[in-house]
């Protein structure tokens, strides 16, 4: 796929950015500086919310969530 092509894979879309499962992301505000800095992998992504794993554990955000804890593309490393 390029970046001209659109993504069919379903997506959570927050603040005119799409996130998708493979997409690696950071929580800014989440409230332990570790986990604001750590780097997690969205495994499943829809609608409502992402399914995200780091270091061997799993989470489920809903939008509220996000929306409390902020999102952002990790850059690629």
């Amino acid at each position: 796929m390029t970046d001209t092509e659109p993504r069919t894979e379903p997506a959570f879309d927050i603040d005119g950015r799409r996130y998708a499962a493979g997409d690696r992301v950071r929580f800014p505000n989440a409230g332990m500086p570790s986990n604001q800095t750590r780097v997690y992998e969205i495994t499943a992504a829809g609608p409502g919310g992402i399914t995200a794993e780091a270091d061997g554990c799993r989470y489920q955000l809903s939008r509220g969530d996000i929306a409390a804890i902020g999102i952002t593309h990790a850059a690629q490393e």
